[in-house]
């Protein structure tokens, strides 16, 4: 069961402020969802398979594919200071 001390903490630490009826709406509605939890944990699940989704959802993206870059090369040569397919930069520290 939620306290109202328990609200008042939870508010506290989230940096909130809240008014003597807003403590009391929400010690009450916390105090009901986990009430309904409690009856959530009631029911018989053994036979449901447990799922990530709702629905099943299909992948929306493309495959993969290993392309290679022909802009490299082009982009190395204009740049000041290069070694093999790396720019060298200075340290920093």
């Amino acid at each position: 069961m939620i306290t109202r001390e328990t609200v008042e903490k939870i508010a506290k630490l989230a940096r909130l402020q809240l008014s003597e009826s807003d403590l009391e709406k929400y010690t009450g509605q916390l105090n009901n969802i986990l009430a309904d939890v409690e009856k959530l944990k009631e029911l018989n699940t053994d036979a449901i398979e447990a799922t990530t989704h709702a629905v099943e959802v299909a992948n929306p993206l493309r495959e993969d594919e290993v392309k290679t870059n022909t802009v490299i090369d082009a982009v190395l040569e204009i740049s000041p200071d290069h070694e093999a397919h790396f720019f060298r930069v200075p340290k920093v520290l």
